[in-house]
């Protein structure tokens, strides 16, 4: 990942400086010194956005959920409706692998310290009403077997990615995040034979 370069965006420049950084040294080993120097900024302009090196990482899981979001538009139109939906959060989940469990566990405690733990700008209106709209026409046309409201079926499969992302985190990335949510959600849906996720 380059820094931004943009005049101007100092804030961006020490969020993707901090996450580059965080990603090669591990957090213990990084600095807000390093931070500023990687970023090429003041510590005048670090403590300007942030009060700590941990207050960072409220932004980064902001930053994550943006960055899902950007990717999402690859996605339409491939695969089944049930695909499709999957395909949403599979997208999240590979930005959480890029970060790392180090991160997204210093992410997970930030947000929970602010009292913001369960609250990811990942699922917004837009985005849930095309889940919605997917998982409509994945009942529809048969793909999927559980027929509950799709608004549940939405919010049951979020609780379900928190869950395996929480349990990742705390293992330290050792289970296999994609295929264990997929697995999930495979249970939950019960896709009907040939439209397993993939």
């Amino acid at each position: 990942m380059q820094v931004s370069q943009k005049r101007g965006d100092t804030r961006q420049k020490i969020i993707e400086a901090a996450i580059e950084l965080f990603k090669d040294r591990g957090y213990s080993d990084v600095s807000v010194k390093d931070i500023c120097d990687h970023a090429n900024v003041t510590r005048n302009s670090f403590y300007y956005y942030f009060d700590t090196k941990d207050l960072l990482f409220d932004s980064i899981g902001d930053w994550v959920s943006i960055t899902a979001k950007q990717r999402i538009n690859d996605i339409f139109g491939q695969g089944s409706h049930y695909q499709q939906f999957w395909e949403f959060y599979r997208v999240y989940l590979d930005v959480q692998l890029e970060m790392g469990p180090d991160i997204m566990n210093h992410v997970l405690f930030a947000r929970t310290q602010k009292g913001r733990a369960d609250h990811y700008a990942y699922l917004d209106d837009s985005l849930s009403r095309a889940m919605i709209r997917l998982l409509t026409l994945a009942q529809k046309e048969g793909q999927i077997r559980n027929l509950s409201s799709p608004v549940d079926l939405l919010w049951t499969s979020y609780a379900v990615i928190r869950g395996t992302n929480i349990k990742w985190c705390f293992q330290w990335g050792e289970p296999d995040i994609i295929t264990e949510a997929r697995s999930s959600f495979d249970v939950l849906f019960m896709p009907n034979e040939g439209f397993e996720l993939k």
